[in-house]
């Protein structure tokens, strides 16, 4: 059995050298970036499995930040995973994509620990009015943590 080859290249954001394969992707040990084509082609653009785009993974770096979404980022991801999960006050809330019975996509944002769902007929209803308790989730976002795909 042939062996694979190891190709290298620097890390997008940080600069370090990295394993890659044949088609220049690897995920950075350094600083947990994952470096794909497609992040070099759309700088601005976030591309799976990141979740924030190479300019703003550049930025927070620099800084020392982690590369977490904002609120719209975190919406813009849901449309390229389809599922999206974050913790707030130690629940695990779920965002999804879904379809109701007349195959319309609906937004739907499910409470772990309760088991409800609340459910928003597009993104700009979602922002302005998913709440958490009293609270609005735009109010609240830089509170929430383990802000990822669904896993």
């Amino acid at each position: 059995m042939e062996k694979e080859k190891k190709y290298k290249k620097e890390c997008e954001v940080c600069s370090q050298i990295i394993d890659v394969d044949v088609y220049g992707q690897g995920g950075c040990p350094n600083c947990g970036w994952w470096n794909c084509f497609l992040n070099e082609e759309n700088p601005s653009r976030i591309a799976m499995p990141n979740l924030v785009s190479l300019n703003k993974a550049i930025k927070l770096y620099k800084e020392g930040k982690p590369f977490e979404p904002n609120f719209d980022e975190f919406i813009e991801d849901l449309h390229s995973y389809g599922e999206m999960q974050f913790v707030y006050n130690g629940v695990l809330y779920a965002v999804e994509l879904v379809c109701d019975e007349d195959k319309k996509t609906k937004i739907q944002l499910f409470n772990s620990q309760t088991k409800q769902s609340q459910f928003f007929e597009n993104n700009n209803e979602f922002k302005n009015n998913a709440k958490i308790g009293s609270e609005y989730l735009r109010n609240i976002w830089e509170q929430t943590t383990d802000r990822y795909w669904l896993q």
